[in-house]
């Protein structure tokens, strides 16, 4: 026994001296891996420019997740374990330590400490009351002479003693943004003692759920203002609102959404005209959820530059007249093709739906895949910002009689000079629109003469067939029609989700079609032989469509493209495949 200890003694001695004589040798490798790492090109950055890297990084998160809470480091933390030059990089700027979110106290403290004195930008919700948000709140607003952007969320019933601790003057403030998620009935008035009405360098302002008094000296020199779901009770009216606008010549965006109260009192008396009208030259991005009445009346008296984006959405009044020709100046006049400043409409989408509808313009050509804006939800209205979309409009028709509707949309489409117009693309997400009016897209698209590719979507068919060739459906089917040829121009037809009518039973009526794939080939057969043969068809995931009646649409169009979809029953689908399909 004692001669294995010492064995294991003389063992392990044996293994320190070598540890030892491995070290030695370590440090010098590693300096030599370390002026290895230094020749290579992303090691060679200057400190500036690696910094800034790492800001957008801490950014970017800030930007997307600055509401989370962790109990350790940030996530950009992590470049201080990549290489000595970036960690002395990483800690020699401060800048980077200064977006806070919610953290352990003793990533706080460490947090805070490396900020040596550059503002700070912090971003709190405290939606849950927890003892540990409340910690970090009143641990970074001890100076708020330092604060330079700030977001909280809180409930209701924090409200006063969040605004306790933000009574001091704030030189800094750039960016405030109140939301409260939790209101009652009344919005949360934020005190006149906030920050001590001392914010010399606001700029934004974005308040959800609150309010302040709307002749505040805060709403002064703003270049961001946004107000959101501000109860009925407590929204400004037009006047106060452009008696705000007239303190903010600079202003870039302005969002008004649910915050704006009616102004149906203005409408009724026909002087829209307030007073002289307010100048925005700068506004970029307008976007306005308010009562029919307020939007009018708001637009009718602000200046805004023909590149300024406007998402417009004019929710029915209480008292709700079934016209909206107070609308269409302002819609002809801001898009006035006679100007060579204005946006060039080149695509138009339209969304029926039940109770509203959509338009959306775009200045790219088969730009389809745009969101319209939904009532139950605001990302629709704010995620397509800077793409060529002039205008985003949706109306509410709730207290509008059904069969008056087509003819509210016509006049809208057709107010909107849509002169170099190449692309329409109409959506329908409810039946309970009915049939479009033949007359609808004649009058309304007809002519449009560069007009080149349609797309519909869950449309009835014998809506837009009769449009393709007037006269189609009539007794007379004479190829020797005086009547001018529906957009003369177009090359691609695109149709999903729609349901064909297995046969076609023509009518007396001017303009009657049931819709089926007959007719389609007959105003298309109609369009070849005039001269205005089409270049392409896309059908898919639509009912009532056969592979012989696809063979036959393929002798009147240059090239037909089918999923192979059909839908029909059993004792319609010879009649579907027959012979006398056409």
């Amino acid at each position: 026994m004692e001669t294995d200890t010492t064995s294991t003694s003389a063992v392990a001695e044996a293994q320190a001296r070598i540890d030892d004589k491995v070290a030695l040798l370590r440090l010098p490798i590693c300096a030599l891996l370390t002026r290895r790492n230094a020749l290579l090109p992303v090691s060679r950055l200057p400190p500036d420019v690696l910094a800034n890297i790492f800001l957008c990084q801490a950014h970017s998160f800030y930007q997307d997740h600055g509401y989370s809470r962790t109990s350790g480091a940030p996530p950009w933390a992590n470049v201080l374990y990549t290489c000595h030059h970036w960690r002395d990089v990483a800690l020699s700027c401060p800048s980077l330590w200064s977006f806070l979110f919610v953290s352990s106290p003793r990533w706080t403290e460490e947090l805070l400490s490396r900020t040596k004195m550059v503002p700070l930008r912090i971003r709190v919700d405290v939606g849950c009351s927890t003892q540990e948000e409340m910690i970090f709140f009143e641990k970074v607003t001890t100076d708020v002479t330092r604060i330079q952007d700030l977001s909280l969320k809180f409930p209701r019933s924090l409200a006063e003693g969040f605004f306790s601790k933000l009574s001091t003057p704030a030189p800094l403030l750039h960016t405030l943004r109140l939301f409260v998620t939790k209101s009652g009935a009344e919005s949360v008035l934020i005190p006149d003692t906030l920050f001590n009405r001392d914010t010399p360098a606001l700029r934004t302002l974005e308040l959800y759920r609150c309010h302040i008094s709307w002749c505040s000296p805060t709403l002064t020199g703003l270049t961001i203002l946004r107000l959101r779901d501000i109860a009925s009770s407590s929204q400004p009216t037009v006047t106060e609102l452009l008696a705000m606008l007239r303190h903010m010549p600079d202003l870039v965006h302005l969002y008004l959404e649910n915050a704006l109260s009616s102004a149906e009192h203005i409408l009724a008396s026909q002087h829209y005209l307030l007073s002289e009208c307010v100048d925005l030259p700068q506004l970029l991005r307008l976007a306005v959820v308010a009562p029919f009445s307020a939007v009018v009346v708001f637009l009718s008296n602000v200046i805004v530059p023909s590149k300024t984006e406007l998402r417009i959405c004019c929710r029915h009044d209480t008292e709700f007249t079934e016209t909206y020709t107070p609308l269409y100046p302002l819609l002809e006049q801001r898009f006035n093709t006679t100007s060579d400043v204005g946006p060039v409409i080149r695509t138009l989408n339209i969304k029926t739906t039940e109770p509203d509808v959509g338009i959306v313009l775009s200045t790219s050509e088969r730009d389809c895949d745009v969101p319209f804006y939904s009532m139950h939800g605001h990302r629709q209205l704010h995620e397509d910002w800077d793409r060529g979309i002039p205008l985003k409009l949706d109306i509410e028709f709730e207290a509008v009689a059904l069969k008056c509707r087509h003819r509210l949309m016509g006049d809208i489409c057709g107010t909107i000079p849509l002169v170099h117009l190449r692309t329409i693309a109409h959506f329908a997400t409810t039946d309970m629109w009915g049939p479009v009016p033949s007359w609808f897209f004649e009058v309304t698209f007809g002519n449009h003469q560069e007009l080149r590719f349609i797309k519909l979507i869950r449309l009835h068919m014998d809506d837009w067939v009769p449009a393709l060739s007037p006269g189609l459906c009539q007794d007379e089917l004479s190829l020797k029609s005086t009547a001018d040829i529906f957009a003369p121009a177009l090359a691609e037809l695109q149709v999903t989700a729609v349901t064909f009518e297995y046969n076609c039973r023509r009518r007396r009526e001017c303009g009657a079609c049931d819709g089926s794939a007959w007719c389609l080939h007959e105003a298309l057969a109609r369009r070849k032989a005039k001269g205005y043969a089409l270049k392409k068809l896309v059908i898919t995931g639509s009912s009532y469509v056969s592979n012989t009646q696809v063979q036959e649409l393929r002798r009147v169009v240059d090239e037909v493209d089918w999923d192979g979809y059909t839908e029909a029953s059993s004792d319609t689908s010879s009649s579907i495949d027959g012979e006398d399909a056409f």
